[in-house]
């Protein structure tokens, strides 16, 4: 995300220190009176005829539509940031025409961030209201420049203009995605994409090279396609879950899954990984017993322990310094904050409450939850019991980690086989939406074998709340994940589709004159 220039930081932290109740923007802020700011010579707006003069401020609005006179709190700048979520920065310009100029042509040209949307709109003077926008538009490429025209009644002699950065005013992306065409979205019209990888446990033991196609099809598309961060949700392996057994098997397939992630690690990609019930060893002493989880982590925590990952820059922690079984990054990916938050399988009571102490520490950022069993076939969210191994933590983890903490927007989990997506809408007591999404590919088969190599890819238009799932075997090169499903359940719907989301956290909006 650009930073404002010194005298812009100035008048923004102004502006921030105005604001009370500031809550790192996980809450909506209590937002105080408008008021105004001393002007400045106008730019970046041109009129036909020519004005005789033009003057402006910059300002954060509490509403997207803004629509009396009185905006928000500005300053005395030229441009404006910021990052919260429900705070939308403008531009506000005071045009003076000749008197009688039956109309004028306005022109604004400016730029925000990433793709978002800027939308121009002019004061109805008989109303004292900004109404609907006359003209809005997003950049070619991100962070490009945006060209804003509109044709007004000017024969009062003044024109009130508004450029604000407020969320996309189209659906296109939502549009050119919502039916299956066997391809990605287009990279230029998405901010960033996470990947989803899930129960690799068959082709650890059987086929790894088909583990590497996925892994190393990632670290050859991450530029082109955005691919900011890689999420697995666990199975990494089939054979260390019963009690007893020795471990030479296991051994041979957790190096094999070491290799293929360490394909990720060589290109510079960030992702993380949690065990699932294939990856510990399987039994009620894990949430009975002190000592028992992490003993039946040991084996994965010597691949995939806090060892190998807290080195790397986008490391939060883990649950102990030694236990890796549950951890969380820190990214900022398209100039916003994201935790990457992971949960492994049948977590104990410690593991959660470690979860909730992780999300109350880091309100500015929008979560993304990674876990095993969350949903089952049927999209349901099963209650575990106390003692329980074989049931969802699904409901555990909604009513504790989801619900209470508004910066959750995605959840994605694997161990039953199939694809479902529930989204949630108005979850608790606010409008957010949360997306949850079960992906999980191990039983599909290719001749036979379960090698098909599946997995997602997650592009998000930020500015349009917007999401477009692709669903691909690099092994395969193929998209129709429908047709390898032995048990026929669904169609292209199913592995390709879009859906919106909630961010309520982090999300960067900015207006700046050309």
């Amino acid at each position: 995300m650009k930073r404002p220039s010194a005298f812009g930081s100035l008048a923004l932290a102004c502006v921030l220190l105005a604001l009370t109740d500031a809550d790192a923007g996980a809450e909506r802020r209590d937002q105080p009176a408008p008021r105004q700011a001393a002007a400045v010579p106008g730019v970046g707006l041109t009129t036909v005829p020519a004005a005789i003069t033009t003057s402006m401020v910059a300002g954060i609005a509490a509403e997207s539509d803004p629509t009396t006179h009185a905006v928000g709190v500005e300053s005395s700048s030229t441009e404006m940031h910021t990052s919260g979520w429900d705070e939308y920065p403008y531009l506000r310009y005071t045009v003076s025409v000749v008197p009688g100029t039956e109309r004028t042509t306005l022109t604004w040209s400016g730029r925000s961030v990433n793709t978002n949307d800027l939308a121009l709109h002019v004061l109805n003077e008989a109303t004292a209201d900004w109404g609907p926008p006359l003209a809005a538009a997003e950049p070619a490429t991100p962070g490009g420049l945006i060209e804003l025209s509109a044709d007004v009644a000017s024969e009062s002699g003044t024109v009130e203009v508004l450029v604000i950065d407020s969320p996309r005013a189209d659906r296109s992306f939502a549009e050119t995605n919502a039916s299956p065409d066997r391809a990605f979205a287009d990279a230029d019209t998405y901010d960033f994409a996470l990947q989803h990888i899930t129960d690799t446990q068959y082709i650890s033991r059987d086929d790894p090279g088909v583990y590497s196609d996925m892994t190393q099809w990632t670290a050859d598309n991450a530029d082109e396609l955005k691919i900011d961060y890689s999420v697995h949700t666990g199975d990494l392996i089939q054979s260390w879950i019963s009690p007893g057994r020795p471990d030479t098997q296991a051994r041979k397939e957790f190096e094999a899954a070491s290799e293929s992630m360490s394909i990720l690690e060589d290109a510079g990609i960030a992702h993380g990984v949690l065990p699932g019930n294939h990856d510990n060893i399987w039994n009620a002493a894990g949430k009975l017993v002190p000592g028992e989880h992490e003993k039946n982590h040991a084996l994965y925590n010597e691949y995939f322990g806090p060892q190998r990952y807290r080195d790397q820059p986008y490391w939060g922690g883990s649950f102990t310094a030694e236990d890796n079984s549950a951890h969380y990054d820190l990214v900022d990916i398209a100039g916003a904050k994201f935790l990457m938050l992971f949960i492994g399988y049948n977590p104990p009571e410690k593991v959660m409450q470690w979860a909730e102490r992780v999300l109350d520490d880091h309100p500015d950022r929008n979560v993304v939850i990674g876990t095993h069993y969350y949903l089952d076939e049927l999209g349901e969210k099963k209650l575990m019991g106390f003692g329980d191994i074989g049931s969802s933590s699904g409901q555990q983890i909604w009513n504790r980690l989801v619900v209470p903490h508004e910066s959750v927007f995605l959840v994605l989990s694997g161990h039953v086989d199939g694809q479902v997506a529930v989204v949630d809408e108005n979850v608790g007591d606010t409008d957010r939406t949360v997306v949850q999404l079960l992906a999980d590919y191990q039983y599909f088969e290719v001749d036979g074998e379960r090698s098909t190599g599946f997995q997602r890819l997650l592009q998000f238009d930020v500015d349009g709340a917007t999401m477009a799932v692709t669903t691909h075997s690099p092994t395969l090169d193929a998209f129709d994940v429908e047709n390898y499903d032995i048990k026929n359940r669904y169609g292209p719907e199913d592995g390709e589709f879009v859906t919106d989301f909630t961010l309520r956290a982090d999300v960067p909006r900015a207006v700046i004159v050309n």
